[in-house]
């Protein structure tokens, strides 16, 4: 029996001027997607890790047995004195790496027989160093979909599945899960903060599995498209919105694209085939910073797309920001601040979600050359909401933290304002309406 363990979510502690922008942050968000958007299906908490359960999907079909648990479930299994399989793999992300570890440990500690391994984007990023300290798991998998599951196996598998994911193998029905999915995996580009383009391409399911959830879930189900490139191309993108169409499904989609990729062909298509959200990249308004960074989108074709898509279709634009990013500099960051103040007033966007950088660990990579030095290697704070692990030529770590909380309150204030309002305060209050879980803990 092999367990496959998912812990790609976590809980982190939140500063509380983080936690209380956040909260203020998803006020307005609750209010301005109620606006356009309209009522949704109710929106889980629960997530679960694609990857592995593909990899779970691939055993299964082959006939070897396979369970899919989430890391709390092990837990508690470990607390019943369940007695453990034979083998257990963790999936995680780079935070989640030493709480793996610590339930590796655990496991081993009443079943020493048992083979742990160790997954995830992080480890396959930087094996070695993995390798070197966490030395409590057995082995390391660093490939991708059938590989990983003839690692697990220790024989070739040659059946293929008939769905490229099988939801039944989730512990908990897919009705308590917020759903993510994606048709191609890969990036075109190489933008030096994000690992994207360094996965293999190739197409998944070609319909990004819509035809499995239309016998699975309600109407108005929100569905998130997380391919780096809709489709893994403009005319895969073209492709999967015909795919959708024909399908004529009940769901209300999103997806993250490229915005100099997008045509008024396509995005009239999209909206045709169900989509009403695009999420798109918006780093900064400097483009000496975005070369640095391999980013090569300028603000001014930014800005002249999302004209065009509000021209051309009713879709709702999320910009999604990294600050913090090596060569920023006060100045540069207080210039990139008026536009985004200027992009929610004038509504050519309608929402912007700021985050801050995270330089994680990858082998043969010398940040100092990038201009940034790593602070601390301690990886359960290579977080999104932690204060940063690093430094920068122009930043230090607490000058980073600090443009950071003072951007969350800049694109607040200008939400609010953008909807017509002088406090967040006036905003109604949408009850149970997407709701995203911030107190004082950041459910990843």
């Amino acid at each position: 029996m092999i367990w496959l363990v998912d812990y790609t979510y976590y809980e982190q502690p939140i500063d509380e001027r983080l936690a209380e922008q956040k909260k203020q942050y998803f006020h307005i968000k609750k209010y301005k997607r109620w606006k356009m958007i309209g009522p949704t299906a109710d929106v889980k908490t629960k997530t679960y890790g694609m990857g592995l359960l593909r990899i779970a999907t691939i055993l299964a079909c082959n006939h070897i047995p396979v369970k899919y648990i989430h890391w709390e479930m092990l837990e508690e299994a470990l607390e019943r004195g369940q007695p453990m399989p034979e083998t257990i793999a963790f999936s995680t992300v780079c935070p989640t790496v030493p709480k793996a570890a610590g339930l590796c440990e655990k496991v081993k500690a009443v079943s020493p027989e048992t083979r742990c391994y160790l997954g995830g984007i992080h480890v396959t990023l930087d094996e070695e160093e993995t390798k070197e300290r966490f030395p409590v798991f057995d082995e390391f998998i660093t490939g991708f979909e059938y590989e990983s599951a003839k690692q697990l196996a220790g024989t070739d598998l040659p059946h293929v599945p008939a769905v490229y994911a099988d939801f039944s193998l989730l512990p908990y029905p897919i009705k308590d899960y917020a759903i993510n999915t994606f048709s191609a995996m890969g990036c075109p580009f190489h933008c030096s903060y994000c690992a994207d383009g360094l996965a293999p391409h190739f197409k998944a399911a070609e319909d990004g599995m819509i035809s499995q959830f239309m016998k699975m879930l309600p109407e108005k189900t929100l569905i998130h498209f997380f391919d780096s490139v809709l489709g893994g191309s403009v005319q895969g993108a073209f492709d999967l919105c015909d795919r959708l169409i024909q399908l004529n499904h009940p769901f209300i989609l999103s997806c993250d694209m490229r915005a100099d990729l997008l045509t008024p062909e396509l995005v009239r298509k999209m909206e045709q085939a169900g989509f009403r959200e695009i999420r798109l990249g918006l780093e900064s308004v400097d483009m000496d910073l975005l070369l640095q960074n391999k980013r090569t989108l300028s603000y001014e074709v930014f800005l002249k797309q999302v004209k065009m898509i509000k021209e051309e279709t009713n879709l709702y634009i999320a910009a999604y920001t990294v600050l913090g990013l090596p060569g920023t500099t006060y100045e540069s960051h207080m210039t990139t601040l008026e536009q985004f103040r200027f992009l929610l007033e004038k509504h050519y966007i309608d929402e912007i979600k700021n985050t801050l950088y995270v330089p994680y660990p990858m082998e043969g990579v010398d940040y100092s050359k990038r201009g940034l030095i790593l602070d601390s290697m301690d990886w359960n704070r290579y977080d999104r909401q932690s204060f940063p692990v690093y430094h920068t030529k122009e930043l230090s770590a607490q000058q980073i933290w600090d443009l950071y909380v003072e951007t969350l309150c800049v694109i607040n204030d200008a939400w609010c304002k953008s909807l017509g309002y002088e406090r967040i305060s006036e905003i109604p209050a949408i009850e149970g309406y997407y709701n995203e879980y911030i107190e004082t803990n950041y459910l990843k």
